[in-house]
């Protein structure tokens, strides 16, 4: 059921070049381009802004953005199909790695499953790869601790995590209680991933606490095991929720005067998702059952 010309268009578009795109799908050059003239033609737009080495125009984006996503719900509708025949289903969750100890939390996976009672992959992901799984209808919904564009997804606030000073336990803090300005300036800072959400809110807050971070060595990991591994390797000092803190034995938990910081946990879906009627029943649950 899938367009050949779309696939042809998605090739281009990645290749930006008519000799690799037809090598890739093992056609003709003149096929590569028919293709393209066949799709402008039927739309009656152009699709690539001329002498602009394949950028596309708004036209040309709104065709590529709904073929991604018409290509991958023919590939799910064969899979539904498949699945249908071995009467199996397969739910695919995306997590962003500091949000993943919310999937662990008060049984969350057991309010899932209990609308999902079906085979699972769950994909530890960033923020961007989830947005760009959930448009092309590759994740059926996403726990994520990052904001999101409401034009294009939907969802709500399972809870919030604190965000906490934290350093290596035995090592140069072990006997101090609480982190001072001046520590932050003479020591290795050790943060999250730095487009997710935990390490722009401790930016934020440390900001609004009128801390300078211009000359200060900065290390960031999407790993919360790498970042205790970090903190301990440099005897640094780091931030991260709470919860996850709580999770390695190497580190331990730190004040800093004034200092506030937390982050929202969100469950989100796609607006074109297919399956809303579940999506809303579940959030029903979830609301019920909102992270402690």
């Amino acid at each position: 059921m899938e367009d050949t010309r779309l696939m042809t268009l998605l090739t281009l578009v990645k290749q930006k070049s008519y000799t690799n795109t037809a090598k890739q799908l093992f056609i003709t050059q003149p096929a590569v381009t028919h293709h393209i003239k066949s799709l402008e033609h039927e739309f009656d737009i152009k699709i690539f802004k001329p002498g602009r080495d394949f950028e596309l125009t708004k036209q040309g984006e709104i065709l590529v953005e709904y073929g991604r996503r018409m290509i991958n719900q023919s590939v799910q509708l064969s899979e539904a199909i498949s699945n249908s025949m071995r009467q199996t289903k397969v739910l695919h969750l995306g997590v962003t790695s500091a949000s993943a100890i919310a999937v662990t939390k008060n049984n969350l996976l057991s309010v899932i499953f209990s609308h999902y009672n079906y085979e699972a992959k769950i994909t530890v992901l960033s923020p961007e790869k989830i947005f760009s799984e959930l448009r092309e209808g590759r994740l059926d919904f996403a726990i994520i601790d990052s904001n999101y564009d409401d034009n294009l997804f939907d969802g709500f606030i399972l809870g919030s995590f604190v965000i906490v000073p934290v350093c290596y336990k035995e090592g140069k803090f072990k006997e101090i209680r609480r982190v001072t300005r001046e520590m932050l300036k003479n020591n290795p800072l050790i943060l999250g991933a730095e487009k997710e959400g935990m390490c722009k809110a401790t930016l934020n807050a440390l900001k609004n606490n009128n801390v300078s971070l211009s000359h200060v060595s900065q290390y960031n990991s999407n790993s919360p095991f790498l970042m205790a591994k970090l903190i301990e390797a440099k005897d640094g000092i780091g931030f991260m929720y709470e919860e996850l803190a709580l999770e390695y034995a190497n580190i331990k938990k730190m004040d800093f005067l004034n200092y506030k910081a937390s982050q929202d946990i969100y469950f989100v879906y796609s607006q074109d998702s297919f399956d809303v009627a579940t999506l809303k029943s579940l959030i029903k649950d979830l609301k019920k059952w909102k992270m402690a």
